[in-house]
């Protein structure tokens, strides 16, 4: 891009302040209701290990919306006209919009400053040569990026509050300095207003019940599934991870659709996103990558049983997923492409399997979850990282590239966000996004969400049909379809 938006020599140091008090983020996420663009990454649930930083921010000076090879970049700075430019490689654009060591790191916290946002699964034409050209449905971006300067960092393990900002824009030193100090005293405002007792104060999520409308009707998927089945058996595929689309009818806030469903259904990398025209309310629980001192991690997610009705009942079907021979043997088979993913930009001899089909139980789920390691090359930066995992191995199946073309064929239309991830690129070089899934949609009065699993030889198509609505019930009940 080359735009000088961010001094990169030497590199600044955001302003860092300790907010006195705890404050729920959800809260805080209350006060900056009419702000532009507010984001919120939010990691809560309790006693999961990568439970532990949230980041809040509003107001970014750019904003950046790729769609096709163009993107359009909105400054917020009065006198800065919107402007368009040609995009031959979006990983490319992203290593220019928030370079890496560009600030400092600031102690003990993940973020200082640098991109929110999403990464669509769009995508992937960008990494793989696939035919056809599609675009996103409702007209979204394929991905879309606010530039934030200043945030707050929730640590839930030590119950701290950090305020942070770095001050972009044009200027001197001084100058920045200074936007740096005006807009920590605006969110230490904030989140002043986030203290004050709430009661009264929550708005209605919803309209009152109605139904879901399947874009894909029930018969329609399993014809698919049928199909897939037809293709794993022809030596095609290993696995595909096939998703189709629900909708319904939403007037409603977005951010009360944020806080009931995080209340109701935590999740380790939980997400709001207010892009403008769309509004994207996420309860992921899958890492897709992270990096933190050249050390990279990704999750993925493979196997699935709904909670039981009574401890009993639960206890039999986590059990009975974690000794499922199916199940397992499709977690492994993306590891295992998770891990190939990661050889192409990590150190030789780094990458390892830390942890193989792990239970994790969710508020409505089971889940086998995996975690897979490595060290990235000193010859590979992050932007070279997103673009050999992407789209992460658990949203396409295996091997990958034969099963993207599967989808495409299958399903018939884009995913858009989902199966992306959503995250942050921080100015110290930093980056975590998730598996775009449990995701809501809403745009013009109307509620869209995906749902999906992998597809091996001895899949059933009507209990694969069923799981998916099991990952679904919780998004469908916040929303009064359920």
């Amino acid at each position: 891009m080359g735009d000088p938006l961010l001094p990169v020599s030497p590199p600044p140091r955001a302003l860092v302040s300790d907010y006195p008090s705890w404050v729920e983020p959800l809260d805080a996420l209350e006060t900056l209701r009419g702000r532009r663009h507010p984001a919120l990454l939010l990691s809560a649930l309790e006693g999961h290990p990568s439970s532990r930083f949230s980041i809040l921010a509003c107001d970014p000076p750019l904003v950046v919306a790729l769609r096709g090879g163009e993107a359009t970049l909105a400054w917020a700075e009065s006198g800065r006209r919107e402007d368009r430019r040609v995009v031959r490689d979006p990983f490319d654009l992203l290593r220019a919009l928030a370079p890496a060591a560009a600030v400092e790191s600031v102690e003990g916290l993940p973020f200082a400053g640098g991109a929110i946002g999403y990464l669509g699964y769009g995508l992937r034409r960008s990494v793989e040569s696939l035919p056809g050209d599609r675009s996103a449905p409702l007209g979204h971006p394929d991905a879309w990026f606010g530039l934030y300067d200043s945030a707050v960092v929730f640590d839930h393990t030590e119950r701290r509050v950090v305020i942070l900002s770095v001050g972009l824009g044009s200027g001197d030193d001084g100058r920045r300095r200074a936007r740096a100090r005006e807009r920590l005293g605006d969110l230490r405002r904030c989140l002043e207003r986030a203290s004050l007792p709430t009661e009264g104060r929550r708005t209605p999520v919803a309209s009152p019940r109605q139904s879901a409308l399947f874009a894909t009707p029930r018969e329609e998927h399993l014809r698919r599934v049928a199909r897939a089945l037809d293709y794993i058996a022809a030596g095609d595929l290993y696995q595909v991870n096939l998703s189709h689309r629900i909708e319904c009818p939403f007037e409603g806030d977005p951010i009360a659709l944020f806080q009931e469903l995080s209340r109701r259904n935590p999740a380790p990398f939980a997400a709001y996103l207010d892009a403008g025209p769309f509004q994207i309310v996420c309860a992921s629980p899958e890492r897709f990558v992270s990096l933190r001192d050249g050390a990279a991690l990704s999750s993925p997610i493979k196997g699935t049983r709904p909670r039981g009705a009574d401890a009993a009942s639960d206890e039999r079907l986590a059990r009975d997923l974690a000794r499922s021979a199916k199940d397992r043997a499709e977690n492994v088979m993306i590891t295992d492409l998770v891990r190939n993913d990661l050889g192409r930009v990590c150190e030789p001899g780094s990458v390892r399997v830390e942890k193989l089909c792990a239970l994790e139980s969710f508020t409505t789920v089971h889940h086998l979850v995996s975690t897979v390691g490595g060290r990235l090359r000193p010859d590979r930066d992050r932007a070279d990282l997103l673009r050999a995992l992407f789209p992460g191995g658990s949203m396409t199946g295996a091997p990958k590239v034969r099963a993207m073309q599967v989808l495409d064929e299958l399903e018939e239309e884009e995913r858009g966000v989902y199966s992306g991830g959503i995250g942050y690129l921080s100015f110290d070089g930093g980056l975590d996004f998730n598996i775009v899934i449990r995701t809501i949609l809403c745009a013009s009065g109307r509620a869209h969400l995906r749902v999906g699993g992998g597809i091996v030889a001895d899949s059933d198509p009507e209990e694969e049909y069923r799981e998916t609505l099991d990952k679904a019930r919780a998004l469908l009940e916040v929303l009064g379809a359920g």
